[in-house]
C-alpha cells in the first residue's frame, strides 16, 4: 500500500440506478437524483443506467492498537420503515463496490475501482464517497451491500454510516452488520467482482455452501454464526477518532472535515472479518488469512427511522 496521503481534490459523480451523489469540480458534496450517465465504473439497475463506481484505495500505513472507544449501537425499526431516502457514506481499505437489493442479491450496483493512493481512502473529497438510496428502494425487506477486497498489505477495513433522512445514523461496526467471506482472492484486481459474481456468492452465503476451509461458510455477525455452521465473527475495530495514532488515520471526520465533504462521524468503527485467533484483523498477514473478498450487508429495517 502507498503511504503517501494525497491532498488533491478529485471530482466524482456516482449513479446507482436511481441513486446519484455528485461531487462536482468545485468539490462540493451536493446531491441530487437523476438518471444521467457518467464516466468510470459501471452501475446497473432495473433502469440500466450507468455511472461512476465507488473507489477504495491503497491505504497508508498506520500504527497502534486494534481499536478504541465503544461501539455506538442503534436500534432498528422493528419492521416498520418510513418512506424516506437513505444517505450512505463509505470508504474502504483497499477497495469496495456498493449496491442494494434484497436478501437474495443486489439489484442496483455501483462497480468500484481500487484507487492508487492512501488519500483515496482517507482524505476528504477523494476518500469517503456518498450515495443516496431512494425511499422506494429501501423498504423493510431491502438489504444494502458492500463488497470489499484488499491488497494483502499493511491494513484492511471498511468504514461508513447509513442514515435515513431525519434519523440518526447506523454505523459500520454495529452488531447488526453481517459479513460473509467468499475466499475469492481479488488482491490484484482493480475493478473487483462484478454484480453477477457477487450475487452468485450471496447465494452461496445464504445457503451456507462455502468451503469451511477457505470461506466463512455463511453469514456471521458480531455474536457469531447467522447461517447455521458459519465460521468466525464480524471484526469491529477502532472508531474514526479525529486524533491520529491508531491502526488507521482519521478519515474525513465529521466536524473536522469541510462542511461540503462526504464526512464520516467519529462514532463509526472500522470493520472486517475475524476467522478466529487473529490478534488484529485490521493488520495484513501478507496472505489471504481473512478469506476475502468479503461481502457486508445490513437490513434496511435496521437503519433507525426519522425522529
Amino acid at each position: 500500500m502507498n503511504t503517501f496521503i494525497s491532498l488533491s481534490c478529485l471530482p466524482r459523480a456516482f449513479t446507482l440506478g436511481a441513486v446519484v451523489c455528485l461531487l462536482p469540480i468545485a468539490c462540493s458534496a451536493s446531491q441530487s437524483e437523476t438518471g444521467s450517465t457518467g464516466g468510470g465504473g459501471d452501475s446497473t439497475s432495473s433502469a440500466q443506467s450507468s455511472g461512476n463506481g465507488g473507489a477504495g484505495g491503497a491505504g497508508g500505513q498506520g500504527s497502534g492498537g486494534s481499536g478504541e472507544g465503544g461501539i455506538n449501537i442503534t436500534s432498528g425499526t422493528g419492521g416498520s420503515v418510513p418512506a424516506v431516502d437513505v444517505d450512505v457514506v463509505i470508504t474502504a481499505d483497499n477497495a469496495y463496490s456498493f449496491g442494494y437489493g434484497d436478501v437474495n442479491g443486489i439489484t442496483h450496483f455501483t462497480q468500484g475501482t481500487r484507487a492508487q493512493t492512501a488519500g483515496q481512502i482517507f482524505n476528504c473529497f477523494e476518500g469517503p464517497e456518498a450515495y443516496k438510496v431512494p425511499a422506494a428502494d429501501a423498504p423493510a425487506s431491502a438489504y444494502l451491500y458492500i463488497a470489499t477486497w484488499d491488497d494483502l498489505a499493511v491494513t484492511q477495513g471498511v468504514l461508513g454510516q447509513f442514515r435515513r433522512v431525519g434519523g440518526v445514523p447506523l454505523y459500520t461496526g454495529d452488531p447488526q452488520f453481517e459479513v460473509c467471506a467468499t475466499g475469492v482472492n481479488m488482491k490484484d484486481s482493480q475493478m473487483g467482482p462484478t454484480q453477477a459474481e457477487i450475487n452468485a456468492q450471496i447465494a452461496i452465503c445464504n445457503g451456507g455452501d462455502g468451503d469451511p476451509v477457505t470461506t466463512s461458510a455463511g453469514w456471521v455477525n458480531l455474536a457469531g454464526a447467522v447461517t447455521d455452521g458459519a465460521i468466525g465473527t464480524l471484526a469491529v475495530g477502532e472508531a474514526n477518532d479525529p486524533n491520529p495514532g491508531g491502526t488507521f488515520p482519521p478519515t474525513c471526520v465529521t466536524g473536522v472535515g469541510p462542511a461540503n465533504a462526504a464526512t464520516i462521524d467519529p462514532e463509526a468503527h472500522w470493520m472486517w472479518y475475524q476467522p478466529g485467533g487473529i490478534a488484529n484483523p485490521f493488520q495484513s498477514t501478507g496472505s489471504n488469512t481473512f478469506r476475502a473478498y468479503l461481502i457486508f450487508r445490513i437490513a434496511a429495517e435496521d437503519i433507525p427511522p426519522p425522529k
